[in-house]
C-alpha cells in the first residue's frame, strides 16, 4: 500500500507531467501544478523546493528506462541500439510538440538543469558500465567515461527535442548507439596487441 506522503508525491509529478504535455515548461507555474494535482502548497513544498526539482525528478524515470537495454558488454558495444533507446526517442519525438529549443523552453533553469540532468545520468551509466563490464580493465575512469557518455545521450535527445518532427527516431537511435560504441570500445583496456603479444 503507498503511503499518503507518497502518493502526494506522486500525484504532483502526475500532473507536472501532464501540464508539460499541453505547454512549455517555462509557461507551466507552481500554481498550475497545485491546482492539477488537486493539493495544498504545503504539500508541495514539503516534496519539492522549486519546479525545477519536478523536472529532474521526471527524467530521472526516462533515464532509468532509457538504459534499461545496457545490462551486458555487447549491448554497449553493439552497432545497433537496443529496443529501450529506440522506445525511449520515439516517445520524446512524438511528445517535443512546440519544438522550441531547451534554453528557450527551461529559461533561467536550463544551465542548472542541464548540469543536474548530466550528473544523475551519468550516475546511472557508471552503475550500469560497471554491472556490465565487472573486472574489466578502462583505460578511462568509469566516471569520466559515464560523464562524456551522459553529455552525449542528452546532446542526442536535445536534438529530437528542437529539430523536425521525424517519421521515426530509429535514425538518431543508431547514431547515438554508435557513438556510444566507439566511445566505449575506446576505453577498453586491450590485453594483447592485435599480433598477439602481451601489453606491459
Amino acid at each position: 500500500m503507498v503511503s499518503t506522503p507518497n502518493r502526494s508525491k506522486k500525484r504532483i509529478l502526475t500532473a507536472f507531467q501532464s501540464l508539460l504535455g499541453q505547454k512549455d515548461y517555462c509557461d507551466i507555474t507552481v500554481s498550475e501544478i497545485i491546482d492539477q494535482a488537486n493539493v495544498g502548497k504545503t504539500t508541495f513544498y514539503r516534496h519539492y523546493e522549486r519546479k525545477l526539482d519536478l523536472f529532474v525528478a521526471l527524467h530521472q524515470g526516462v533515464f532509468s528506462r532509457l538504459l534499461e537495454g545496457y545490462s551486458a558488454p555487447d549491448q554497449w558495444l553493439d552497432n545497433q541500439p537496443p529496443p529501450s533507446v529506440v522506445n525511449i526517442l520515439d516517445i520524446i519525438n512524438r511528445e517535443s510538440g512546440f519544438r522550441r529549443s531547451m534554453p528557450y523552453k527551461l529559461g533561467n533553469d536550463w544551465n542548472q538543469a542541464l548540469r543536474l540532468l548530466k550528473g544523475n545520468l551519468a550516475k546511472q551509466i557508471a552503475v550500469r558500465l560497471a554491472e556490465a563490464f565487472k573486472a574489466q580493465r578502462f583505460d578511462i575512469e568509469i566516471t569520466e567515461l559515464s560523464g562524456a557518455l551522459a553529455a552525449l545521450m542528452i546532446e542526442i535527445v536535445v536534438q529530437v527535442v528542437e529539430g523536425p518532427k521525424l517519421a521515426s527516431a530509429n535514425g538518431k537511435a543508431t547514431t547515438l548507439q554508435r557513438l556510444i560504441q566507439a566511445q566505449v570500445h575506446a576505453s577498453i583496456t586491450l590485453r594483447c596487441k592485435p599480433n598477439g603479444t602481451g601489453n606491459p
